[in-house]
């Protein structure tokens, strides 16, 4: 097994954010070296199983960050998500129809993983602390 990559304190990130009437749902992907290392997934819907889908899509968030960080390609989450359908909507951003959250975080991941997609810079300390970990 490959080892994980330690956590620096501070990472650079980027969110998007695809809303319609119904719900919204907000895609963070933090870089480590310059490679997406760590997912975040949230929803805003309005029923009675909200928080189960909150709690869902942060424990997909987790196992998906928690595989990237050991090595798994991130090409193999976008195969796997990819087109998996609930409730299709237009994003305007993406200039895309989105089938579900995981399609949306495969057409995310697919954007990311281009080799001229720039990821954001941060400045300032980058030391490892691996207590802090989101998994």
């Amino acid at each position: 097994m490959t080892d994980k990559l330690p956590r620096p304190i501070n990472i650079p990130s980027m969110t998007w954010f695809h809303g319609t009437d119904s719900h919204a749902i907000q895609v963070t992907v933090g870089f480590i070296d310059n490679k997406p290392r760590e997912i975040f997934m949230r929803t805003s819907v309005n029923h009675d199983y909200a928080t189960c889908d909150r709690a869902s899509l942060e424990s997909l968030a987790r196992s998906i960050s928690t595989g990237l960080r050991y090595g798994v390609p991130i090409e193999a989450y976008i195969e796997q998500f990819q087109g998996i359908t609930c409730m299709a909507t237009f994003d305007p951003t993406l200039q895309r129809v989105i089938k579900s959250p995981a399609d949306y975080l495969a057409q995310i991941l697919k954007i990311v993983s281009n080799p001229e997609f720039n990821p954001p810079q941060l400045s300032g300390d980058t030391s490892t602390n691996d207590t802090n970990n989101n998994e």
